[in-house]
């Protein structure tokens, strides 16, 4: 049993199941993490599960736990709710006693509820637990909307350390398996607060208060593997040139890399082939502007290479015959990071998994929704199986009171039944992913530039 700040690495053959709320079923924060899982193990099989439901709360939750959790055999449940268990619209200006009091309220549903779907998970299943506290909900950040419910994110503070709480509790229980918190709300309101000092419309959630977007889901993508302890490494070589003999250059160090065939002619030019046992992380380009302030490419993302003892001047750093770089021998001395490299064959590489992995995303995100809709159909009672059931509840109800789940609803009842269509497009995306990130040898060159 353990509780702390670092858990585990996810392991070769291990299913993790990521269950919450829209932020989850939306899917960007964990597909980076499986970006990242990918690329530096790639030759460990993780099974990665979206069970994320938009609109779901952890009392709702119990609803679809047959169908989007045991039936799948996780082997690792990563828990996320709170958004809509904190009762948002409780938030207000003035509260009023009645306001106050359903604050209070719905923390309590929201404790009693995350105790009995962890405790349900535990007996059926006693997983890897990965708790993470909610996500901000941002009430400080100035914007147009008239959306800022005074308040929320104390709330979900609130939650966040329910959650803790409950996590502390399971630990002390010998029956229970590896229990572990990732803690989102804190260093994200922190941040938040930080950047806002400078700039009162900054915010790392998004205009709606509520879904963080591409820079938000980086740092929680970042947040969550720090909390695993996952390495920064990519790989690590290290030449050196011997200035003083013609053609002498030897390894001194090489970690997650082979490196072979080394050689340096009379003019000075060292050429080798590397072999890395990881990718690059890729990020989306859309997040790099987080970079600036977090040291996210320092903790996670570190291809070094570098080359002792070259004589002064100017050199290109050519791979695969294309140049990648122009340094000074102090700068390749010192080492060069190329995880972040754009015109690298391995950087590359590792866009084409994340693009891949974007590709898949949309195809889960699909199955997605159908279980969002399933979810939806129950809480109304009415069997999902029912075709005719549900095709009467949206000619009576939905089509004309309208809403996310009512107007998702035409999609699922024209598309249920082809399903399986979908799941092997999943299947068929997994398996390319598998392939593409397997790393694979390159030249290098370091020319001196006369």
């Amino acid at each position: 049993m353990t509780l702390g700040v670092s858990a585990a690495v996810f392991q070769d053959g291990q299913k993790v199941c990521f269950y919450g709320d829209s932020i989850t079923h939306g899917g960007r924060f964990h597909y980076m993490i499986y970006d990242y899982y990918l690329t530096r193990f790639p030759d460990a099989n993780i099974t990665f599960l979206n069970a994320g439901v938009g609109g779901d709360n952890a009392g709702a939750a119990m609803n679809r736990i047959e169908e989007d959790v045991f039936a799948r055999n996780p082997d690792v449940v990563v828990l996320m709710f709170g958004m809509n268990d904190v009762n948002r619209g409780q938030y207000v200006e003035n509260p009023s006693e009645g306001n106050l009091a359903a604050q209070r309220s719905a923390l309590t549903h929201y404790e009693k509820n995350m105790q009995r779907l962890a405790g349900t998970l535990q007996e059926r299943l006693n997983p890897t637990f990965m708790f993470i506290t909610p996500s901000p909900f941002d009430h400080t950040g100035v914007n147009d909307r008239n959306n800022n419910n005074p308040g929320c994110n104390d709330g979900l503070g609130k939650c966040a350390e329910i959650v803790k709480t409950l996590a502390g509790e399971m630990a002390k229980n010998k029956e229970a398996g590896s229990v572990n918190v990732v803690d989102f709300h804190a260093p994200m309101t922190a941040f938040n607060a930080k950047m806002q000092a400078n700039d009162p419309r900054y915010t790392i959630v998004g205009p709606d208060r509520v879904h963080p977007q591409a820079q938000g889901h980086l740092m929680m993508a970042w947040l969550f593997l720090k909390t695993q302890g996952a390495p920064a490494l990519v790989s690590d070589v290290v030449l050196n040139a011997d200035a003083g003999a013609e053609k002498s250059v030897t390894v001194e160090r090489s970690e997650n890399a082979t490196v072979s065939e080394l050689k340096k002619d009379a003019d000075g030019k060292i050429s080798c082939t590397i072999l890395e046992k990881a990718l690059p992380f890729p990020m989306d380009a859309e997040a790099y502007p987080i970079l600036k302030e977090l040291p996210i490419v320092e903790e996670l993302n570190q291809e070094t290479f570098a080359v002792k003892s070259l004589s002064a001047g100017n050199y290109e750093l050519k791979i695969d015959g294309n140049v990648v770089g122009t340094y000074t021998a102090e700068e390749l001395a010192q080492g060069v990071n190329l995880a972040m490299n754009p015109k690298t064959p391995q950087f590359q590489q590792a866009e084409n998994v994340r693009k891949l992995g974007l590709q898949r995303r949309g195809t889960e995100v699909k199955l997605r929704d159908h279980a969002a809709v399933r979810w939806f159909l129950r809480l109304r009672q009415v069997n999902p199986d029912d075709m005719a059931a549900v095709q009467k509840i949206y000619d009576e109800k939905f089509s004309k009171t309208g809403g996310y789940f009512e107007d998702k609803t035409p999609g699922y009842l024209k598309n249920w039944g082809n399903r399986a269509e979908v799941q092997e497009k999943l299947a068929q995306e997994t398996e390319e992913l598998l392939k593409l990130r397997k790393p694979v040898a390159h030249m290098y060159e370091i020319v001196p530039i006369k």
